[in-house]
């Protein structure tokens, strides 16, 4: 296992130089898909996934992706090694590219299932997790956790680190750069916990030998440039609630992040592109997924004039669809033709080209 371990932090800084974010209830298959019309070289992460819904459901079903996702990891969640190492086995058999274990997710649901955050006071049950996944899979695996637990204790985080990383062999991690305070809301654990950047560069100089990425309240060019900065050593950025905010932020990554060329597509032609992929997703799956299919796209326009014209009349889409008995794709050519009635230029735009 060292030697993959050394072979994957040859490429650990280009790999994961930008990476979205598992968030629940927004990083679907339809969303991955969606923000790889945007970027075709950040690294995309699915949902948490607990072990217990890839072994006692349809794992086909739970585990899909399209070809285009690629980078994708897998986040799994829970604290069962066995388990883990059995849900890992499908993720390669699928053709993941890594896999990741929730170590930050500190809701109450999670606490009292006993993983994500609540992990962190476990360190050496997190290695055998890790070890695990890695047995039954032969692929990367990485952590994503937090800064601690409640208050600022380094002599903890140095624990958690240090263990994982030579018990578990996890040779990335990825930081959320706050602590998780147990017992209160999810959403202000994203927002009540101060962010320290400096926390994260201090870890990657203190232990030189392990990639780490940063991840927390990153939204703009000119902050993923900041803390990309060399002098901080860092292999990547991660990008939360941005990405789904204003995912055209995304759209000139490849050319200003990694040197390449932007896919170059216009919001339209992301739109009709998109709305294509949907068509066929919605022959072979219920209509009553139609809104998780507007979900990804809700926040395109946003910014541009009259962002909410275009974003209201997507809310219409399960009605408009059932009067109009149409497909996906005619529904997006509608809402296209009314936002142009009072914006006929934003939906044209296409990001720089590559010098």
């Amino acid at each position: 296992m060292d030697s993959n371990i050394n072979i994957l932090n040859s490429k650990a800084k280009d790999y994961h130089k930008i990476s979205v974010a598992p968030m629940l209830g927004i990083s679907t298959p339809q969303f991955r898909y969606f923000m790889r019309l945007l970027s075709r070289h950040s690294t995309l992460y699915t949902e948490m996934v607990h072990h217990d819904t890839i072994l006692h459901r349809d794992y086909k079903q739970i585990l899909e992706f399209d070809e285009i996702e690629h980078p994708v990891v897998l986040q799994l969640g829970g604290n069962d090694p066995e388990r883990l190492g059995l849900a890992a086995k499908y993720a390669k058999e699928l053709g993941y590219d890594e896999i990741n274990l929730n170590c930050g997710c500190p809701s109450n649901k999670v606490q009292e299932a006993s993983f994500g955050a609540y992990l962190m006071s476990y360190p050496d049950l997190v290695a055998e997790c890790t070890n695990s996944i890695y047995k039954h899979s032969n692929i990367e695996v990485t952590v994503k956790c937090r800064l601690g637990l409640n208050k600022d204790n380094d002599e903890f985080l140095d624990n958690f680190i240090e263990t994982v990383s030579k018990k578990g062999n996890v040779s990335h991690f990825i930081m959320h750069a706050r602590l998780a305070i147990m017992n209160i809301d999810p959403v202000k654990n994203r927002s009540i916990p101060p962010l320290n950047y400096k926390k994260v560069y201090d870890l990657r100089k203190k232990y030189n030998h392990i990639n780490f990425s940063i991840n927390g309240g990153i939204k703009d060019v000119k902050e993923i440039t900041n803390v990309l900065d060399e002098s901080n050593d860092l292999a990547g950025c991660m990008i939360g609630r941005a990405a789904y905010d204003n995912p055209w932020l995304f759209s000139d990554f490849d050319r200003v992040f990694y040197k390449k060329a932007n896919p170059g597509y216009s919001r339209k032609e992301i739109l009709y592109k998109y709305s294509d992929y949907c068509d066929k997703v919605l022959e072979y799956k219920s209509k009553g997924i139609v809104f998780e299919l507007v979900k990804p796209i809700l926040y395109l326009c946003s910014g541009e004039p009259y962002s909410t014209v275009y974003k209201n009349e997507l809310t219409k889409v399960v009605n408009y669809m059932k009067e109009n008995e149409c497909n996906f794709s005619d529904f997006i050519k509608h809402t296209i033709d009314l936002y142009e009635k009072d914006n006929n230029t934003s939906l044209d735009k296409t990001p720089p080209n590559l010098n």
